[in-house]
């Protein structure tokens, strides 16, 4: 926060010539925010203490919690922080991380400091909250909903305890000689102290380990604007369906593509963090430009299906006569606010910092002629199909920012990672005419949706 601070300007806020405390941000992802400080780390301190409510975890690698682990001790916090997640991401942080060793307990839960509350989110939705379209949505701050569905990022090597009832025989050298290696001995007797001596005629209780792959589990989450009604999904890091021994992000497209057709959903945060030369057996568990593309077709097959069906119904469907109230009718579209409310919890609190650009009050997406499958190749002589025929293609994407996160740059100076993704993801984009627009994220960025 402190250093995107620092990359912005700021007026100093005066009365009558003379300095007075605070300032106020003018240009910048926060724009238009009073702060009480003028140094960019007293400011900073201010917007984690006040500002920050919760925290939303898709898993607990370190590079996703570093930042919120740090600073979980910071002087001056009046309330607890939320970190919400499904249940394996919170057990995670709970017994690798908040455990007095790799970091202290500062949480409520097993007689902890009490500086932070684990809020475990329920896989697909809570049926017990929200109705209608914010049905199985939590509202982990006010104003805004989640939804959390489980993704797949790779395959790990887990050893798994096997109970069994089988004579246990004397250790031997064979056994001893794995004690020093990467592989150690896997039987394990369990001590009984009321035996002085070992009787191998008699079965003993033994815990055997056994190495399995695993399925790693991340999160995609579905945020809902209350008011607006507007969404956008957030992807942990995921490995594509393609190649992964628990395909879910199927899953996650099957819930976003009526919201797209609707209109409803306007971006999706996703990685993509090689580019094309990257094999698959490098990826551990990431995406590239292609893979990300197939995923993105999978959408778009599906967005388009939901027009049509929804196109369909309309046309079968007799006209209703829209209910009214005098002569005035019902809208037919929610309006969208420009301003989210001012916090009334605490004095000076607030939610949003500038009103985001105005949305076009049209909810509705233009209807698809046929479900889309992908570009087709042309037969041999046939002629290119001319500019005004593409122009009415299908485009089932279209309006969906694709913004594109975690990149990991190879620190080469001939290759520049995020230009190189961007060019092949959009090289793919000619060819697919999904109709979706690629933003590379970069830390201080503003996006409004």
């Amino acid at each position: 926060m402190r250093k995107i601070l620092k990359k912005h300007k700021m007026i100093v806020r005066s009365k009558n010539g003379k300095q007075t405390s605070g300032s106020t941000l003018i240009d910048g992802p926060f724009e238009g925010l009073d702060l009480p400080h003028v140094s960019p780390g007293a400011n900073a301190r201010y917007m984690y203490v006040e500002l920050i409510d919760a925290f939303l975890f898709t898993h607990p690698h370190m590079d996703h919690i570093a930042g919120a682990v740090v600073n979980t001790a910071v002087n001056g916090l009046t309330r607890q922080k939320r970190y919400a997640g499904l249940p394996t991401t919170i057990e995670g942080l709970k017994n690798h991380v908040f455990n007095g060793v790799i970091w202290p307990n500062l949480t409520d839960e097993n007689n902890g400091a009490g500086m932070v509350s684990y809020v475990r989110l329920v896989e697909g939705g809570s049926p017990a909250s929200g109705e209608g379209d914010s049905k199985g949505y939590v509202e982990v701050v006010p104003g805004l909903g989640v939804k959390a569905l489980g993704i797949s990022h790779g395959t790990c090597m887990e050893r798994h305890p096997r109970r069994g009832s089988t004579p246990l025989p004397s250790p031997s050298h064979g056994d001893n000689q794995h004690l020093g290696s990467p592989f150690p001995n896997t039987r394990m007797a369990r001590s009984d102290s009321n035996a002085s001596t070992f009787d191998p005629s008699v079965p003993r209780l033994s815990l055997s380990t056994q190495t399995i792959q695993c399925v790693y589990n991340s999160t995609a989450f579905f945020i809902r604007d209350t008011n607006s009604g507007r969404e956008i999904i957030i992807f942990g890091d995921v490995e594509p369906d393609s190649i992964s021994m628990l395909p879910r992000n199927e899953n996650v497209w099957a819930l976003a593509a009526p919201k797209i057709a609707s209109g409803h959903l306007t971006a999706i945060f996703i990685e993509c963090s090689y580019d094309d030369s990257r094999e698959d057996d490098q990826l551990f568990g990431h995406m590239t430009p292609s893979h990300l593309m197939v995923e993105l077709k999978k959408l778009a097959d599906m967005v388009a299906r939901n027009s049509d069906n929804e196109l369909r119904s309309k046309a079968m469907s007799p006209k209703r006569k829209r209910a009214s109230n005098g002569n005035n009718p019902t809208p037919t579209t929610k309006s969208l606010r420009q301003v989210s409310p001012v916090r009334s919890d605490s004095p000076g609190r607030q939610t949003v910092f500038r009103s985001p650009p105005k949305f076009d009050q049209n909810f509705a997406r233009p209807g698809r002629r046929s479900a889309y499958s992908g570009p087709s190749k042309a037969q041999a002589g046939s002629k290119p199909p001319s500019d005004k025929a593409a122009d009415k293609s299908p485009r089932p994407l279209e309006g969906v920012k694709i913004v594109i996160a975690h990149i990991k740059n190879e620190l080469d100076d001939e290759r520049d990672a995020p230009d190189i993704i961007r060019k092949q993801l959009l090289d793919l984009e000619r060819e697919a005419g999904l109709g979706c627009e690629f933003i590379v994220s970069h830390s201080g960025q503003a996006l409004y949706f």
